[in-house]
């Protein structure tokens, strides 16, 4: 199919994520015995990844460094189309900016297949943009913020962006703060007058029975309407807004109850790119012997077993190298 892989190692972990380690590495390896600060250095997964990186180099499989998060590394690639998509299990990279997104393979023979998500696909049946997940993240929790915001659902929130209408949540937060400081202030409050029960709008049905109805633009009387029609008066044009914008305070003052709101260091980690532009090298020729010798190293693999694990790699390599006209006296060659 003419799929070209590219890794990306971990690089040095957000201290924004200390706290969710500290409870992953508490959950496999059991509480720490030793008391201070949580560090993101992560000293026995970077002994794993250097093992890693050892094989791919054995493997002839190109890698990248990440200079944080992976998926931040993932998402930099993608935006700047140097690859088509990542395959990740973890939705953090659409909010570092990733645009097509592999998950869930299945590489049954007879019916492979895999999930794939794309962000305009959920800009389309969501509404969501790349800022309003990252809002999601801060009110429904994430990595580097666990909790998210007490009190704050998934359809709360989607309910929120849809009210919205297209507006910039994580400009909405800082609007947020702005009204917090006004809160104190009494509410404007709009007196409820009589309604007819006929045309239910303001005056009494007597009244317009005499003197007619301006709304219905009658001199005498006025015109029966539904109950449900929405009268032009102050009071009801007020209690419009109140209902627009009771989901909206209700989130409001959940998330400004929240020390730290709006979590701006959370925000900058999504949205400030730490890598750089790089060049992804081509895949390179499987290298036997020093694949025999890792194999031998780390997985106790025999020159056979290994040699035969690795056969199939390549003659793939050698087999691709030859139709493009590269030939070299190295490459595997067929004996009948």
């Amino acid at each position: 199919m003419g799929i070209k892989l590219v890794f990306v190692m971990e690089g040095e972990a957000p201290r924004l994520k200390a706290d969710t380690m500290s409870k992953r590495n508490e959950m496999r390896y059991g509480p720490s015995k030793k008391a201070g600060a949580v560090r993101t250095g992560r000293s026995l997964f970077t002994a794993m990844l250097k093992e890693c990186l050892e094989l791919l180099e054995c493997l002839g499989v190109p890698w990248v460094q990440a200079a944080g998060e992976a998926e931040a590394m993932c998402a930099y690639l993608n935006a700047k189309g140097l690859v088509d998509g990542c395959i990740t299990n973890d939705g953090d990279v659409f909010l570092y900016g990733a645009q097509t997104v592999y998950r869930n393979f299945a590489m049954n023979a007879k019916d492979p297949h895999l999930d794939s998500y794309t962000m305009s696909s959920i800009k389309e049946k969501l509404g969501c943009d790349r800022e309003s997940l990252i809002g999601l993240a801060v009110l429904l929790g994430c990595d580097y913020l666990p909790k998210g915001v007490p009190g704050v659902g998934k359809e709360q929130a989607l309910k929120l962006i849809e009210t919205l209408q297209g507006q910039n949540l994580l400009q909405r937060f800082e609007q947020w703060k702005e009204q917090f400081q006004h809160d104190d202030n009494p509410p404007l409050v709009v007196k409820r007058i009589i309604h007819c029960s006929e045309c239910h709008h303001p005056g009494s049905y007597k009244e317009h029975e005499h003197n007619g109805c301006k709304f219905c633009e009658s001199v005498r009387c006025c015109k029966p309407s539904d109950s449900k029609h929405c009268c032009p008066c102050a009071w009801h044009q007020w209690e419009q807004v109140k209902q627009a914008n009771a989901l909206e305070d209700s989130i409001r003052k959940k998330a400004m109850s929240c020390e730290g709101f709006p979590f701006s260091e959370v925000i900058h980690e999504f949205l400030v790119n730490k890598n750089k532009i790089i060049n992804i090298k081509e895949c390179r020729r499987p290298n036997l012997l020093s694949f025999q010798r890792f194999a031998s190293e780390k997985m106790e693999w025999t020159k056979h077993y290994a040699c035969k694990k690795l056969f199939a790699l390549l003659t793939r390599y050698d087999m691709i190298q030859r139709k493009s006209g590269n030939i070299d006296s190295k490459q595997l060659q067929a004996i009948r």
